[in-house]
């Protein structure tokens, strides 16, 4: 048995990392934080500060609720290492006073087949979040499994980008330049032989074209543009359920063109519904339409929230069986189900799921 292999978002899991909440720190004002804070905005003092822990305390109930539901349904779960993200951190270009959680593996790791690859993450607070899971990567490493790193990015002052003005305009200005490659992993969504890239606050060109080059001929990544770049990451925007079926985001129509490549390979593309929490975000670390960020355990069995109502309506319309979860006390920790793990091996082989492409190819 190979220990890890992934190919998409969709083939039975079977082996998961999950989260943890402890140790968390709020992130403190940094380059990469500029189009959330004008200059004068007092948030710009804001130097970071450990998460009180009855809060801290109540995410981890819900990992832990999450962790155990997937164990009851036969997945191996792993967990990161528990790391104090609360500890200052320098390099000889910048320093911070701590760093964030280890709520998120799918923002640290990327998994494609029997490779495990560390981004190259464009915000300093998170420098060093790859240390949570350094003793999982090394026995999975042993086991076989192919290991990178994306070269660690310098974070020097002239890969961010002020914004000309606010309300931040990513169409007009993006955050990041190309100074170096820089990406999160979760700005990824792997279909196969196909993988889509959205440009975001915390990807540029060239980390999309770092990946490209180190994945070989034998994977296609797409750049796709969405009106809308706030927040982060593609997994409120674009959100496999299937071969043949993906979830969209209707207020953040696609400014490029590409949502055509899946229309005409077949695909339905499914409006979904926005989050029950629509509003004010829950908090500045997720989005109002955190309901698309869902687990699907495979093809026909997805977890959704527990409260997001529309969501899970939408999923059993669609043919899936639904598993209700509570997640809101880990949102403010950085997102959903989705985020909250790295799929370590689903049961599949590598296929292309547009013909089209293979015709052109």
């Amino acid at each position: 048995m190979t220990l890890v292999s992934s190919w998409n978002e969709w083939d039975p899991l079977q082996e998961v990392i999950v989260g943890s909440a402890r140790g968390a720190a709020d992130i403190g004002y940094e380059p990469a934080l500029l189009p959330y804070f004008p200059p004068a905005d007092p948030g710009r003092s804001f130097r970071g500060q450990r998460v009180p822990a009855v809060l801290v305390d109540e995410a981890e109930r819900q990992l832990d609720h999450f962790a155990a539901l997937l164990d009851r349904l036969g997945i191996t779960v792993r967990r990161p290492d528990p790391i104090d993200h609360a500890v200052g951190a320098r390099t000889p270009d910048w320093e911070v006073a701590g760093g964030h959680a280890s709520a998120c593996p799918r923002d640290t790791l990327l998994v494609i087949g029997d490779e495990i690859i560390e981004a190259a993450m464009a915000q300093r607070s998170r420098w060093f979040e790859f240390r949570a899971y350094r003793h999982l990567l090394t026995e999975y490493f042993r086991g076989g499994a192919r290991w990178s790193a994306a070269p660690k990015p310098l974070l020097r002052d002239d890969l961010y980008a002020e914004p000309a003005s606010y309300p931040f305009d990513f169409s007009h200005c993006p955050l990041l330049t190309e100074t170096e490659p820089a990406f999160d992993a979760a700005c990824f969504a792997r279909f196969g032989r196909d993988i889509f890239w959205r440009p975001d606050l915390v990807s540029n060109d060239l980390g999309a074209a770092w990946l490209q080059r180190h994945l070989g001929r034998g994977f296609r990544v797409h750049r796709i543009a969405f009106r809308e770049a706030l927040p982060t990451h593609i997994d409120t925007t674009l959100v496999p359920v299937r071969p043949g079926v993906v979830l969209i985001n209707p207020s953040r129509p696609c400014t490029d063109g590409q949502l055509t490549l899946f229309t005409e390979n077949g695909w339905r593309l499914v409006e979904a519904p926005p989050s029950v929490r629509s509003g004010p975000a829950p908090s500045r670390d997720v989005s109002n339409w955190i309901s698309m960020n869902i687990l699907m355990l495979d093809e026909r069995t997805a977890v959704v929230e527990a409260t997001e109502a529309p969501m899970i309506a939408l999923m059993r319309s669609l043919g899936c069986e639904v598993i209700p979860c509570p997640f809101d006390r880990v949102y403010p920790f950085g997102g959903g189900f989705h985020c909250c793990t790295v799929d370590i091996r689903r049961e599949g082989t590598l296929k292309s799921y547009f013909p089209s492409l293979d015709e052109a190819a």
